[in-house]
């Protein structure tokens, strides 16, 4: 019989290079929001796959850059910290006719880590038989323990990064129970797949301007569970778009983001949305501590 084996696995990369879309992929199930729009993850996300002979709790992190503001130096922390908890790195890029700034960034970075860490190429489905150009070009840039390429959307190669973090991993304990997906909260779930909406139904800056916190979730078990949750912005002119005319934008919201949250909960949902404004709240440490974003 074969020891258990358990550790941590941190993905870390540019923003907009598929990070929250492989860990979703590789537990199986929606833990972090995904978007079009680079850095919309914020915080730190765990997600959990246990297995009879393994345990692996991979960490999905903001992506690597250069921070203009409160919530982009916290943003980094969360990379900072999640680098020295884990025992594997996996080092994600994508698909390029050329090396990104963010990516060269992300290199700098990764050269003062002491740690196993894995290149993953992304997208490869939509450029095949890239990869070997790309190998060439990063050789030389840094060594890597070794490099896998996938497709995180489709899943191609995803076997192959179990496999290969299995291979590295220590022996250990289960840290969690077997049917632990995430550490993170019904409430921070349901905010983050609201603000997954404002994403891609809104453009521009609005998005990054966004917090959302849930602020009450009532289980009523003969009909919907009640949800109140609050997006806020950092102008009023902001919030004008956010409600849109008439508050069609704000229904057209609501109605997107009720679909997703009656999945987590599997349970149907009367969402109740409000907008507010909190000016500048991204410069100020006080909202950020107070929606969660500051450690």
């Amino acid at each position: 019989m074969s020891a258990f084996k358990s550790g941590y696995v941190g993905i870390v990369g540019k923003p907009n290079v598929g990070k929250s879309t492989l860990l979703n992929r590789l537990v199986g199930q929606k833990v972090a929001i995904t978007s079009s729009k680079p850095q919309t993850t914020r915080t730190r996300i765990m997600g959990v796959l246990t297995d009879k002979d393994y345990q692996i709790v991979f960490i999905d992190t903001p992506g690597i850059h250069q921070p203009e503001d409160q919530l982009h130096q916290f943003m980094m922390r969360e990379i900072d910290d999640t680098i020295k908890d884990v025992d594997i790195i996996l080092f994600m890029t994508e698909v390029s006719p050329k090396t990104h700034p963010e990516d060269q960034l992300a290199i700098d970075y990764l050269k003062k880590i002491n740690k196993p860490i894995l290149w993953i190429l992304n997208k490869i489905d939509q450029n095949p038989g890239a990869d070997l150009a790309e190998i060439r070009r990063y050789k030389d840039l840094f060594v890597f323990m070794d490099y896998l390429s996938i497709s995180a959307l489709q899943g191609t190669g995803c076997d192959r990064v179990i496999s290969k973090i299995i291979e590295l991993l220590p022996e250990g304990p289960q840290f969690y129970p077997e049917d632990t997906l995430t550490d993170r909260t019904e409430r921070f779930l349901i905010a983050e797949l609201i603000r997954e909406k404002v994403y891609d139904l809104l453009r521009q800056e609005i998005p990054y301007s966004v917090a959302v916190v849930t602020e009450e979730v009532q289980e009523r078990p003969d009909k919907k569970n009640y949800v109140k949750a609050v997006i806020y912005v950092e102008k009023d002119s902001q919030k004008g778009i956010l409600i849109g005319g008439k508050g069609q934008m704000l229904k057209k919201l609501g109605q997107e983001a009720r679909k997703e949250i009656e999945i987590l909960l599997q349970k149907q949902v009367y969402l109740d949305l409000w907008v507010k404004v909190k000016k500048n709240w991204r410069k100020n440490p006080v909202a950020l501590k107070e929606f969660g974003l500051e450690g």
